[in-house]
């Protein structure tokens, strides 16, 4: 894990993302995260030109997710 400020403890490094996103994708393809936490895969997806989509049950987390991607909350 990797430290955020304000993100829960398991936030995951983009480093450790974007191999998976990667090998598994092509450009213009769409990822589901259904663990969205603190947005981190919509991040690296966005940076590496994905489509995504975030599933987070926790709402403190899902508004850090959408600050952290820029959105408005």
């Amino acid at each position: 894990t990797e430290p955020f400020p304000g993100a829960h403890f398991a936030t995951f490094p983009p480093d450790l993302v974007e191999p998976c996103v990667a090998a598994g994708t092509q450009v213009g393809d769409s990822v589901i995260d259904p663990f969205f936490g603190s947005g981190t895969v919509g991040e690296v997806c966005t940076k590496m030109n994905r489509k995504f989509v975030g599933i987070e049950l926790n709402e403190e987390y899902a508004l850090l997710a959408r600050r952290r991607l820029g959105w408005r909350t």
